[in-house]
């Protein structure tokens, strides 16, 4: 599929091959009259900037985010980071795709994380709620369909197999909640856990990359999730009015505050506990990725992480083989053209995950 693997890319390198594109625009130039192509290049490996300088406009109308590209190119260092200057460029061909490659895939076990999805399903006693549960995860198809599909788009748990580690996650927190509060109720907990980012299957698509579909991205995966849970409810015969408010509360709270995108704030103390575990699993989980990715590249610090405001501690030593010392103020940002406006923060607030 390509000469290298983006991870391999290094400063000086002839690069042809075909990648997942994604972030397409076209940008106009600052000193000069015209626009040029800037767009993100990735693999499973990890992804890197890209410039198209000349022939833009017609080379932007080849292909959409998401398609996979084939390129021509040369990897040039631009402010302290590696960009792909692209000369040549098309439409990959459907025999040069391959989406493991194109798409990075969870390192977890996912028929582990799929046994223990089950039996927490299982677990649920409430029989209500155990049937609304068992309405979905029971559905082999939708199943499938769920342990396959990523976390996000970007950022936290954005692989193949992302949702399903995810939702584990959450479990395990809650777990742990459980039995330190033991007056919570642990059926809504747990149906909570297992529920909360179901609409993430409906918001998300994965082919070249992992994108928003256009119902994701017009309604989004909370009130997706609200519309499935709600017709299974109704599904199931003699569902009591008061839990179904109470996980419908659950679900429609867990990000925490409206502009994270929450209709309405956790007011009960399974909310709130909903929230905190689904928070702290996505944030741990970006975190671990970025120190993984420093420490592959020999660097004690990451690259400035804007949804954070901060740089993230590394902790390689200096002296490793290989190393790439770096420390605060270097490598700042992502690449941009010479001249040309830098690029803005992608979707969200600082300090927030949801929806990335």
């Amino acid at each position: 599929m390509a000469t290298k693997t983006i991870a391999e890319f290094e400063v000086g390198d002839r690069i042809v091959g075909t990648y997942a594109a994604r972030d397409k625009s076209l940008q106009s130039f600052r000193s000069k009259p015209g626009q040029y192509l800037s767009l993100t290049l990735a693999d499973a490996t990890g992804e890197i900037p890209a410039r198209m300088w000349d022939n833009a406009e017609e080379a932007a109308q080849l292909f959409g985010a998401g398609d996979a590209v084939t390129v021509r190119g040369a990897v040039e260092e631009y402010r302290g980071q590696r960009q792909l200057v692209i000369e040549r460029l098309k439409k990959a061909e459907a025999d040069e795709l391959s989406r493991a490659e194109l798409v990075a895939s969870s390192t977890r076990d996912l028929g582990e994380l799929r046994r223990r999805l089950l039996a927490t399903a299982a677990s649920v006693r409430e029989p209500h709620l155990r049937a609304l549960v068992d309405h979905f995860f029971g559905d082999e198809e939708f199943l499938e369909r769920f342990c396959r599909a990523p976390g996000a788009k970007s950022l936290h748990h954005s692989h193949i197999g992302g949702l399903l580690e995810h939702t584990v996650g959450v479990i395990e927190v809650l777990e742990t909640v459980a039995r330190v509060h033991p007056e919570l109720d642990r059926d809504v907990l747990m149906a909570g856990a297992l529920l909360h980012d179901l609409g993430k299957v409906v918001e998300l698509e994965c082919d070249a990359s992992i994108e928003y579909t256009d119902r994701g991205r017009l309604v989004g995966h909370t009130v997706l999730t609200d519309r499935m849970v709600n017709r299974a409810i109704e599904e199931i015969e003699g569902f009591p009015d008061e839990l179904a408010n109470r996980l419908t509360h659950v679900l429609l709270s867990h990000h925490g505050q409206r502009e994270y995108g929450a209709p309405v704030l956790p007011m009960t103390a399974e909310a709130c506990a909903l929230h905190y575990a689904d928070n702290l699993d996505a944030h741990v989980q970006y975190f671990s990725q970025v120190v993984a990715q420093g420490a592959e590249a020999g660097s004690q610090w990451s690259d400035y992480q804007r949804l954070f405001e901060r740089y993230i501690y590394v902790g390689a030593r200096a002296d490793a083989p290989g190393a790439r010392p770096t420390s605060p103020g270097h490598g700042q940002g992502d690449a941009a053209a010479p001249g040309a406006p830098q690029e803005q923060g992608g979707e969200g607030e600082p300090g927030r995950l949801f929806d990335r």
